[in-house]
């Protein structure tokens, strides 16, 4: 952790305005071996972000909490709709348990292995508006260290094989 990923991309700007969401990270926190479970009904997303501007690393024994932040088009917070329907989907949730605390906001679990996942969010406004999303690339990284092992090296002969020679 602490690596400082930097995207550049250009933006094209829309024929009409919209609403942009960005998710906002919290800190990360150990995890339970409840957190590591991936729930029922927990979607998997198949797309990628494409022009993400912020990505993160998280340890493999760690879970962050997410919450959304809406923003218009040129990038001003603004409130999110009223009669919104937020619905969280994972990547690869044998990397990341996902659960939807139904708020709008969720928490993302490493599960345990390193690799690489999408957490994307989907926002129906409810009122017959354009669905609007969010991506959030995370890297699952190890953890620090907690254990050490003992790694024997190649046996060798401590006396030799022949005996010496009789004066």
């Amino acid at each position: 952790m602490g690596d400082l990923i930097f995207f550049a991309g250009f933006r094209l700007k829309r024929p009409c305005p919209g609403l942009r969401i960005r998710i906002r990270v919290g800190v990360p926190q150990d995890t339970t071996v409840d957190d590591r479970v991936v729930h029922p009904g927990a979607r998997r997303c198949t797309t990628y972000p494409e022009g993400v501007s912020f990505a993160m690393d998280l340890q493999a024994d760690k879970k962050v909490e997410l919450d959304l932040r809406y923003t218009d088009e040129v990038g001003n917070e603004t409130d999110g709709p009223a009669t919104a329907t937020v619905t969280y989907s994972v990547s690869d949730p044998a990397l990341l348990a996902l659960t939807d605390n139904g708020d709008g906001s969720a928490v993302a679990a490493s599960v345990g292995p390193l690799g690489f996942a999408n957490v994307h969010v989907d926002v129906d406004p409810g009122d017959g508006g354009a669905v609007v999303t969010g991506d959030l690339p995370i890297t699952i990284v190890a953890g620090d260290a907690e254990r050490v092992e003992i790694v024997p090296g190649a046996i060798t002969e401590v006396t030799p094989d022949e005996a010496p020679p009789t004066p």
